[in-house]
């Protein structure tokens, strides 16, 4: 071992004292029997890619006479007892290498030294070797730096500027591609690793599904990529500029107060017309925010604070009559609302039930 170690000192001796050509001169052979997409040259330095688990024996090239390698990892351990040989001059890459139990990102740094001749000067290059992680790929979809839970449907406005990220790629995400879908359908041209939904072809007014494919030298070789999850995201028109929804009531206190005329110009009913029910149901599946009640309840009362009237949470509105039909007197009624906004939307709790309460007066127009 000593011997080992005083023909090291002396290589990196001789080394200091001498330039070193380019790294693709010094050390074409460690990739020019590799791949294609095995490996990466980046300015000086070279990145082999090894997939997970795998193992493999690099040998220095005969002409050499004394060579000498040692690795650091990627956490700043010195490892230089690594399977090597003097008479065999081979490298050993083994993944399971107690030495790099501890990876940061999955990466080596080694360095070769080698000596041709005495009389010159050794080569030396340096080269990365990154074990293949292959991560478990999801989407990160930020708002404003704010973030969503992509394991629930998000509904967002339309105007929302919402970028979606490739995340938790493992070790390959610096090498790697990706292919983003809505809908099943590949979206052209867009292969980085963000993805600005408004530059996507979305359905609006419904849910929309994204997911991305990222693939890199370690998948090609199982021969399919790796897709994300999927993250359904329903967007819709802008309403009210995405502020929270409101049903403008009177406001009782102020002396405000509902009228309606039933044969006479108007709308006949209360609080709205009936043609409004099929916009406001729990059958519209497509569950579109309006900003005005999704659904409703209402209940009317005499002065006496008898119940007169009461509908389902059908949007139903009052049209003046009893409960069997008969027409009551004009003049003042109380009513109760119970109403939902729009269950399908929780911001500003928009899917609460509210109640207001106020009176209306009855016209029958004669």
């Amino acid at each position: 071992m000593r011997t080992k170690i005083y023909k090291y000192f002396l290589i990196c001796c001789i080394s200091f004292l001498h330039s070193i050509p380019s790294v693709q001169a010094q050390c074409e052979w460690l990739y020019e029997n590799r791949p294609e997409g095995s490996y990466i040259i980046e300015e000086d330095k070279i990145v082999l890619f090894y997939c997970e688990n795998l193992m493999d024996i690099i040998y220095a090239p005969n002409e050499y006479i004394d060579v000498y390698w040692e690795y650091t990892t990627d956490t700043g351990e010195q490892c230089q007892d690594w399977d090597w040989s003097e008479d065999d001059f081979f490298f050993s890459v083994n993944y399971n290498d107690p030495c790099i139990e501890e990876l940061a990102n999955n990466t080596i740094t080694v360095t070769f030294t080698g000596v041709i001749d005495e009389t010159l000067p050794p080569e030396t290059c340096t080269f990365d070797i990154l074990f293949n992680d292959p991560g478990n790929p999801t989407i990160q979809i930020g708002e404003g730096g704010g973030f969503y839970d992509t394991n629930q449907q998000i509904t967002i406005c339309e105007e929302n500027n919402v970028v979606l990220t490739a995340s938790s790629l493992g070790s390959n995400a610096d090498y790697s591609s990706f292919e983003w879908y809505i809908n099943g359908e590949l979206i052209e041209n867009e292969n980085a690793i963000e993805l600005n939904i408004n530059n996507t072809n979305y359905d609006i007014n419904s849910a929309n599904t994204f997911y991305f494919s990222v693939t890199n030298y370690c998948s090609d070789l199982q021969g399919n990529s790796i897709d994300s999850e999927w993250l359904t995201i329903s967007i819709y028109e802008g309403y009210d500029q995405c502020e929270p929804c409101n049903w403008d009531l009177p406001d009782y206190e102020s002396s405000e107060f509902y009228g309606f005329c039933i044969d006479c110009e108007g709308d006949g009913y209360f609080p709205e017309p009936p043609n409004n029910e099929e916009n406001r149901s729990y059958e519209n599946t497509l569950r579109i925010p309006t900003c005005e009640a999704t659904t409703y309840r209402v209940t009317i009362y005499n002065r006496l604070g008898r119940e007169l009237f009461q509908s389902e949470y059908d949007n139903h509105p009052w049209d003046g009559k009893l409960k069997n039909g008969r027409k009551c007197k004009e003049g003042t009624y109380y009513y109760k609302l119970e109403y939902v906004l729009n269950p399908s939307l929780d911001e500003d709790q928009q899917n609460e039930t509210k109640i207001s309460t106020g009176s209306v007066y009855l016209d029958w127009g004669n």
